[in-house]
């Protein structure tokens, strides 16, 4: 992975028209548990044996995954704790769970072998792990039998799963009732009070789910599919933890959004790709707030305009000041070399704050205050990194 026109990263400064100010090197390690029950440490990798880690990308801490055959793509996944102070990361039949801070492991659970590939993971503030699994949510405690929650109806995936800040409730969604939705069956979402064990089924639908707690846990929010007219409109649903009133739905817009959240000044926006374009609208009123070309993937040394791109992966930054994304090429390829961007967009209006080449991403993340993030790559020998952010 390298940082994108920079020979030389510039701590603070500005390359090429774009603002580094984030990517000088802070710290480069990785740390393992040598067992479930009790974890066992060992020293940080030196720089040197971290390469492939770029020269100017800000890394507190990184930990090596699973060698990938050539052809072949991993699925790791990571999340932070609504607290921040966690990090986990689920791969091939393992989660772990991290000091977000330092990277020491603090968890270490090896899953049911039998089991298949969860679609979404969350940590809790105390350290527990949540799954999201066909029709059911997992959660796993150190030492602890797991304990599934079902959803309700045609729920499917759940790909969307996620803790309250006091760990007592767990939110969880899933995709496939569009379809009985549609034909007027309605479509929920679940709740489940960890203490009690009892859930709670709300109203809500959606083609890509979202699921997310507000920082003092007073309110919950889920992305809504609604009717309006002949058309569905693409926005979010949100309601107070005390009794699970509704306290507001944005019908939003009439693109399918693959975020929501606070954006800039904008209380509820949505981004999405547009036709080549990477788009962020507020759904109060559908109105486009910025619209700016996709980077294309690099080509020996240069960008290829040529070269059809895809919006692979999106996070807006709980703070709502930077947008985060990996941006690749929409051709497959089988080799797994060819790289992609991630890119750091301003909220404002959508300007590259930074950029890097690196080979695919399965998962993206983000810290609860903006100020760290996660990612997790899917090709050769695989990794995940937690980085600093500059804003």
């Amino acid at each position: 992975m390298n940082v994108r026109l920079a020979s030389a990263p510039v701590c603070g400064g500005t390359l090429g028209g774009i603002r580094a100010a984030a990517l000088c090197v802070f710290a480069l390690g990785a740390t393992f548990a040598a067992s479930p029950q009790a974890p066992s440490l060992r020293s940080a990798e030196p720089p040197a044996a971290a390469a492939d880690t770029p020269l100017g990308l800000a890394v507190l801490w990184r930990t090596s995954g699973r060698k990938v055959e050539r052809g072949a793509t991993g699925a790791a996944m990571n999340a932070y704790s609504p607290d921040g102070h966690y990090v986990a990361v689920y791969e091939a039949l393992r989660v772990r769970v991290f000091e977000t801070s330092s990277g020491k492991v603090v968890r270490d659970i090896a899953l049911d072998p039998s089991s298949v590939p969860p679609f979404s993971l969350a940590v809790s503030s105390g350290a527990k792990i949540a799954l999201g699994r066909m029709g059911n949510a997992e959660v796993l405690e150190q030492g602890r039998n797991s304990v599934r929650h079902w959803c309700v109806g045609a729920c499917g995936t759940l790909a969307a799963v996620a803790f309250s800040p006091d760990d007592r409730f767990l939110a969880y969604q899933g995709t496939r009732g569009m379809p009985e939705w549609r034909a007027g069956l309605g479509g929920l979402m679940s709740v489940v009070d960890l203490r009690t064990g009892v859930p709670t089924h709300l109203e809500a639908v959606a083609s890509i789910a979202q699921v997310s707690f507000s920082a003092d846990g007073r309110t919950l929010s889920a992305m809504n599919v609604s009717k309006l007219d002949d058309r569905e409109t693409f926005g979010m649903r949100v309601w107070s933890t005390s009794d699970w009133h509704v306290t507001r739905s944005v019908l939003g817009s009439k693109r399918t959004m693959r975020r929501v959240a606070a954006l800039g000044a904008e209380s509820y926006a949505g981004v999405s790709m547009n036709e080549g374009n990477i788009e962020a609208r507020a759904l109060a009123d559908d109105r486009v707030l910025w619209s700016v070309p996709l980077i294309a993937p690099e080509v020996g040394g240069t960008e290829n305009e040529e070269t059809a791109t895809n919006l692979d992966l999106i996070e807006i930054a709980p703070n709502g000041k930077f947008v985060l994304s990996y941006e690749a090429s929409s051709a497959y390829d089988a080799t797994g070399l060819t790289k992609g961007t991630l890119v750091i967009r301003s909220a404002v209006d959508g300007a590259v704050e930074a950029l890097y080449d690196v080979a695919r991403i399965s998962d993206l993340s983000i810290a609860p205050d903006g100020k760290t993030f996660a990612y997790s790559t899917a090709v050769g020998q695989t990794y995940t990194a937690v980085a600093r952010v500059p804003f």
